[in-house]
């Protein structure tokens, strides 16, 4: 069994239960678009089956022995056909570009953790993910100050510069501690307590909602909403309490997907630490034959972006040449 190709089919199954979880408020599901104008549940559903087939390669570049210190790179220009591909699919919307950057890192950390014996558990994962993004935030982030560059500044960058919020940087260079603190927790919470995956999911979400440091609501809506008023919604769907979710708590979700509609509130961060939280918990959970696997065939001299025996073509031209690639917005 090729558990690069297992690796890959868990992050992609992980970003389809996202999409389909519902209601969650302002964020675009099977109920309706949410705070979005420019997306809906069938963007999205595009976007993903696009992404699909990339998600193992970013596994390959952990199996194959990438130090930690080459690998974001490495990461990086699988990361460019991704967005090219993600911009094909919706006709130039951004639906994934967050989670492209951290699910390929845990990708990765799952793939280096598997090439060590160290098995899947998330904490070990998180921790080999970070090690690639090690001093990300320090080059990408803390240096803007110095060394302003001469494009315009990205939304994250300037919500660093105001405020000081690394956002997805600052969560995946620390090891996603959100995920391990928060999300993981929470969805393990309500699953122990006989609520569904899809009831024990959104409570995570909200979870990660109140935690997270989500630079697609303080873009929207202000640094100073994000840290009072926003929380104290998010408080009110906590208050619901653990699932499984009643009729009346379903209704109050619905209320509270409309209020964030109106408000133009969309905690697009937290959506994809959602994603985060399923893939470690599932990659967490895959039986010991799987993982305890003979790694060696994954070499550095088998693996190309195709993955392994993969012959190099077209597709593997220098990323700043694919149709559509925007190498300036890459996180």
């Amino acid at each position: 069994m090729n558990i690069h190709v297992v690796l890959g089919a868990i992050a992609a199954s992980a970003a389809a239960m996202e999409v389909f979880i519902a209601p969650k408020p302002g964020l675009v599901d099977r109920f309706g678009p949410g705070s979005h104008r420019d997306m809906d549940f069938a963007t999205f559903l595009l976007s993903m089956t696009a992404l699909a087939p990339f998600w193992q390669r970013q596994a390959l570049w952990g199996l194959a022995g990438i130090p930690p210190g080459e690998a974001l790179p490495c990461l990086r220009r699988t990361g460019l056909k991704m967005d090219a591909a993600m911009y094909r699919a919706t006709s130039g919307v951004n639906t994934h570009k967050g989670l492209i950057f951290a699910l390929s890192l845990l990708l990765y950390g799952a793939g280096r953790c598997l090439l060590l014996g160290q098995g899947l558990q998330p904490s070990k994962v998180a921790a080999a993910a970070a090690s690639a993004a090690r001093g990300c935030c320090e080059r990408e982030l803390f240096s803007l100050a110095q060394s302003p560059p001469s494009r315009p500044l990205t939304g994250g960058e300037r919500i660093f510069l105001e405020h000081g919020v690394t956002g997805i940087r600052g969560e995946a260079e620390g090891g996603f501690p959100t995920v391990l603190r928060h999300g993981l927790p929470s969805f393990r919470k309500a699953l122990s307590r006989g609520a569904a995956r899809h009831d024990s999911a959104l409570y995570a979400l909200f979870d990660l909602m109140m935690h997270g440091e989500d630079t697609n609501v303080i873009a929207r809506k202000g640094y100073s909403f994000w840290r009072g008023d926003y929380r104290r919604l998010v408080g009110g769907l906590l208050d619901l309490g653990t699932p499984p979710y009643d009729d009346n708590a379903l209704a109050s979700l619905k209320e509270a997907d409309e209020q964030f509609r109106l408000q133009d509130i969309s905690p697009g961060g937290a959506a994809d630490l959602l994603t985060c939280t399923l893939f470690l918990h599932d990659c967490d959970t895959l039986p010991e034959d799987i993982v305890n696997i003979q790694s060696d065939r994954y070499n550095m001299c088998n693996i190309t972006y195709g993955g392994v025996g993969h012959e190099p073509g077209t597709e593997d031209q220098d990323p700043s040449q694919v149709e559509g690639a925007h190498p300036e917005k890459t996180l």
